[in-house]
């Protein structure tokens, strides 16, 4: 058992050497062959890396514009309808039912600062003191929150309200954080137990705003959205909703008509490829069929002289493919600025990985597909060959 098991597997190695050797042999005398197949696949794909690529840019360039504008985010603003009092959401309910993250205040009124600058006063929740304490001063007096562009100066500052003069401190915020897109370029965080009696917080307008985690399309806005309006009709309250649904769903269209557009690119990529792997291997292996039904006959099963030819097209294509993919990483600056129009923008390996992916399957479809007459070449009696 141990001689033929020995034996067995020099057979299979010097197969495989044979059959390595007649592909380098094949390739050196018919040259034609594979660069064929390397120049026509590397072409091709270089088109379609550039296509899909420019696609990958536009629809970053929509959803940056969005994110500026605040595609991610949904803002509310509510009045109760009667006296009774009720509470906003809070943030873990949000967290939780939505999967995004929120804040929420009440305007309370308005404040004069030193330089005679006029502010609105906002308060918050109990329930979200630990997302608003630390914004605000350690000592707990009144916070102006300010972006840079207000040209209100950090540190110490005093405020009047309710006719009551306090000392406040300032303290400057990111321009993208969300509470700042709420309160605008400044307003003043008073703390609910240091509120005046005369200031009603129940009674006053409250605004939310929910910024969504996870932005794949308009859906997670439209969720919110359903949301709040279901909250102001259980809470019988008025008010308005403000978010960028529309620019959304017109994001949506546009992805929707460019997974049309790659489809149908791909589709021509494989019938291209696939015609022309299925042409050569064809042909290559009619010239040698003779000397493969001798080796059939010796008892090589076609799996192997099948698999050659896999073999074969798989580092043809493989290596054309990652000179194609390297050209276009190497060139896009000027492939995406000066022949596709689309601006100083640039694509990073992780951002084109779908599109990558997207040829590679094509490809290895075209192989496959190509190997079907092999199949059945391979396959034919001994027989009606070596007549």
């Amino acid at each position: 058992m141990g001689a033929c098991s020995n034996w067995q597997m020099k057979s299979l190695i010097l197969t495989l050497l044979y059959l390595a050797k007649d592909t380098v042999h094949r390739w050196f005398t018919r040259v034609s062959s594979p660069l064929a197949r390397i120049l026509v696949v590397y072409f091709l794909s270089l088109s379609a890396l550039s296509a899909l690529g420019s696609y990958a840019i536009s629809t970053k360039l929509v959803r940056d514009k969005i994110m500026q504008l605040g595609g991610d985010l949904v803002f509310a603003t509510f009045t109760p309808a009667d006296e009774i009092p009720s509470a906003m959401p809070t943030r873990q309910q949000i967290n939780d039912l939505l999967n995004a993250d929120s804040y929420a205040v009440s305007i309370i009124g308005s404040a004069t600062m030193e330089n005679r600058k006029t502010v609105s006063v906002y308060t918050f929740d109990f329930c979200r003191a630990g997302q608003f304490y630390p914004l605000m001063a350690a000592s707990g007096i009144p916070t102006i929150l300010a972006t840079p562009e207000s040209g209100i100066a950090p540190g110490p500052n005093s405020v009047t309200y309710s006719a009551i003069r306090q000392p406040a401190f300032v303290r400057i915020m990111p321009e993208d954080h969300p509470l700042m897109r709420v309160i605008g370029s400044a307003g003043l965080i008073v703390q609910p137990e240091h509120l005046p009696p005369s200031l009603n917080k129940d009674r006053s307008t409250q605004q939310i705003i929910i910024r969504a985690k996870e932005l794949n399309s308009s859906e997670d806005i439209r969720r919110i959205e359903n949301y709040l309006r279901t909250f102001m009709r259980l809470e019988r309250r008025h008010g308005s909703i403000v978010s960028a649904q529309r620019q959304l769903e017109e994001m949506d269209l546009m992805l929707s008509k460019q997974t049309q557009c790659r489809v149908a690119f791909c589709v021509g990529i494989s019938a291209i490829v696939g015609i022309l792997l299925t042409a050569l291997a064809g042909m290559e292996y009619r010239q040698n069929e003779y000397i493969y039904t001798l080796m059939k006959s010796f008892g090589i099963h076609p799996v192997m002289l099948v698999g050659a030819f896999i073999v074969e097209n798989l580092v043809i294509v493989g290596a054309s493919f990652i000179g194609a993919l390297a050209t276009f990483m190497y060139f896009q600056k000027p492939i995406v600025t000066q022949i596709l129009k689309l601006g100083d923008y640039s694509l990073t390996l992780t951002e084109i990985m779908p599109e990558v992916h997207l040829i590679c399957y094509t490809l290895l479809g075209c192989i496959l597909i190509s190997c079907i007459p092999i199949t059945a070449a391979a396959n034919r009696d001994i027989g009606r060959v070596l007549k």
